[in-house]
């Protein structure tokens, strides 16, 4: 797995290099060039990449000691240092010129320091100085911040993994201290069924935040108390997961549907048998999916921490399957047909960020791939299911055999889904409707 990690980042570099911008040490997006354009501080974030690329030597890597490479990793950092404020935070932009404000940016953190742990002995001192200078700014800020407002949150839980770590390279045991005790709250704030509620509900994609943060800490550190929460999140991710191996988002609060494949969590999953047969089914199936370049920080770190030993068989490599997530959701496979149901409903987040719940079903075929679904959205009625009245959002909803029953203030409302063989239907059927009654509309496919 190592091997086919290092080849994906080696892959990965030209397309990386292409958008390097020599003279502020910036990698611009691809779809916007221009000044206050192109460009968010995460982007930085491929330095580490870039950096252990250049630490690494490996029969597949040609940029073991480029010194070039390395100018390009120091003048990332840099960047960085150059866009803190006094107080080490850094303004939240985006790629669109729009600025949401300062703030301690945990991804960029984390990468940041694992970049100065590699190639610190490499760099100049004076370029050295200032990033010491600015991860210190940065640590002491975020371990204040945190010590102040102690909540459970994806940003928070990777703020606790990023002190464990920084206070190992620059030998800071308050925030060592700081980062275990949020781990540890992290761990207890996660649901029996392996995920972390995020507005009310679970969140496929931010889930992987979690899991991530809690593998790599357990990676520094050895300690055990994380590992029956990451196996529960395994549990949680082989369940939602489609066959293309993109994420299902029909219990997801927050992210509709993408069609990439996550490598984010790869070194947690390979603290178990079926887990590390998850992570390199996850790997075949980017390569499928015409993903397999991928200078991330994520297959860096899946690189550096990965777990060998022996496989266990997934419900993917299965021809038919079916699991449930208590009395919430539940998916099914069955051939080259997957669908999933949810009954998880919420009230109405009041934010930008909680969608609304109300898209209860997709449907997946291997060849065409996802056909029903895509997701939830924020004040759209026109994406939901079900429309009764000015409503359309239910009060509760229930599992029940082939489907979901959900109700509305005006009315039951039900979802049923068949597949077998090489047919399917969807059958949505609303019951004392105004406006019709007891008529399903059924979608064969």
């Amino acid at each position: 797995m190592k091997d086919v990690f290092m080849r994906r980042l080696v892959a990965g570099v030209p397309k990386v290099l292409e958008t390097f911008e020599p003279a502020t040490g910036r990698f611009l997006s691809r779809e916007h060039r221009g000044p206050g354009l192109g460009w968010a501080v995460t982007m930085q974030d491929v330095m580490y990449p870039l950096a252990l690329l250049y630490k690494t030597p490996h029969p597949d890597n040609p940029y073991h000691g480029d010194g070039s490479l390395l100018e390009v990793v120091s003048k990332a950092g840099t960047a960085v240092r150059d866009w803190q404020y006094p107080d080490g935070q850094v303004e939240f932009i985006k790629i669109d010129g729009s600025k949401w404000g300062p703030t301690y940016m945990p991804w960029t953190q984390y990468h940041w320091v694992e970049t100065y742990r590699l190639v610190r002995d490499d760099i100049d001192a004076a370029t050295r100085k200032r990033w010491e200078e600015g991860l210190t700014l940065a640590f002491d800020g975020t371990a204040r911040e945190m010590m102040a407002h102690w909540r459970v949150h994806n940003i928070p839980a990777w703020h606790g993994m990023t002190l464990v770590r920084a206070g190992q390279v620059f030998g800071r045991g308050d925030w060592g201290d700081t980062g275990r005790e949020m781990i540890r709250r992290v761990v207890a704030g996660q649901t029996e069924h392996g995920y972390w509620k995020e507005h009310e509900g679970p969140t496929t994609s931010y889930n992987l935040v979690y899991v991530h943060a809690l593998g790599l800490y357990h990676a520094f550190t050895g300690d055990d108390s994380v590992v029956e929460s990451l196996r529960r999140a395994l549990e949680f991710h082989l369940t939602f997961t489609y066959p293309n191996g993109c994420m299902v988002e029909t219990v997801d609060g927050r992210v509709k549907y993408h069609a990439n494949v996550p490598d984010r969590a790869l070194t947690a999953y390979s603290l178990f048998p079926a887990g590390r047969r998850f992570a390199r089914w996850l790997m075949r199936q980017a390569e499928r999916m015409g993903q397999g370049a991928s200078c991330s920080p994520a297959t860096a770190s899946a690189f550096e921490h990965y777990h060998g030993g022996d496989e266990a068989p997934i419900p993917q490599e299965g021809e038919s399957y079916e699991r449930t997530m208590g009395a919430m959701a539940r998916v099914s496979k069955a051939g080259k047909w997957f669908s999933c149901v949810s009954a998880i409903v919420t009230e109405p987040a009041e934010n930008r960020w909680g969608m609304d719940r109300q898209a209860f079903v997709s449907l997946y075929h291997d060849d065409a791939g996802l056909i029903i679904g895509g997701g939830n959205s924020k004040d759209q009625p026109e994406w939901s299911n079900f429309i009764l009245g000015d409503n359309h959002l239910p009060t509760e909803g229930r599992l029940i055999p082939g489907g979901v029953e959900l109700e509305y203030k005006a009315g039951c409302c039900t979802i049923l889904v068949s597949h077998e063989g090489e047919e399917a239907s969807v059958t949505m059927a609303g019951l004392n409707w105004s406006s019709c009654h007891d008529v399903p509309l059924t979608t064969y496919l």
